[in-house]
């Protein structure tokens, strides 16, 4: 059947296999995954990874990546179809908004940890859905906030008061646009608000 077979597709195959091969029969080193590169590359780390949730041995697709020199679309296997890359359509409100425009959300996403589990650059993880995959609406992140979903713990209005929460729901919205905040930029900027929480009014002295 192979003969039927065109030359380039039998080479393909080929070199297929030689790849997996090396893959199934070299050492297993200890790898690790970083959230940048599923931001980069726009994959979740289980292509690259045996485990889904990251880390721990690569699989062939992931050791053709690293030995690609690690660009920003992991390459397809030989013999696969390179996989469209999804776009997202920016609305008017979203587009060309500067990035000191971003920082306080940008703060606010790291000091209410955010990132722990939606990812640093919004990308997802085993315990909470991306953030990068489309520009969510104002109202849906404003209620998910608000009333903490599943696992995901409230932020009540003393703790988080109703104008920097517009400023948070900006930044996610522009997550989806590749528009993390770069670590540089938040420290040259420094503080964009009083993120001490308000004390609970004072109504009058403790009954006796």
């Amino acid at each position: 059947m192979i003969k039927h077979l065109a030359p380039l597709s039998v080479l393909l195959l080929l070199l297929a296999g030689v790849l997996v091969g090396l893959v199934l029969l070299s050492p297993r080193q200890v790898v690790q995954a970083y959230p940048e590169y599923a931001a980069r590359t726009g994959q979740p780390c289980g292509t690259c990874h045996f485990n889904p949730a990251g880390g721990g041995p690569r699989t062939p697709r992931g050791e053709l990546w690293v030995i690609s020199g690690k660009p920003d679309v992991v390459p397809p296997l030989p013999g696969e179809e390179p996989e469209a890359q999804a776009t997202v359509e920016i609305p008017p409100e979203l587009a060309d908004v500067p990035d000191e425009a971003l920082a306080g959300g940008a703060q606010l996403y790291e000091l209410f940890t955010c990132g722990n589990c939606h990812g640093p650059q919004g990308e997802g993880s085993t315990d909470a859905p991306a953030l990068n995959r489309e520009i969510l609406s104002a109202e849906l992140i404003t209620r998910t906030v608000r009333t903490g979903p599943d696992i995901m713990p409230a932020i009540p209005e003393n703790l988080l008061p109703d104008d920097q929460l517009e400023a948070l729901v900006l930044y996610v919205q522009n997550l989806a646009t590749g528009r993390a905040v770069r670590v540089e930029i938040l420290d040259a900027l420094g503080p964009i608000f009083n993120l001490v929480p308000e004390e609970p009014a004072d109504n009058g002295e403790a009954q006796q």
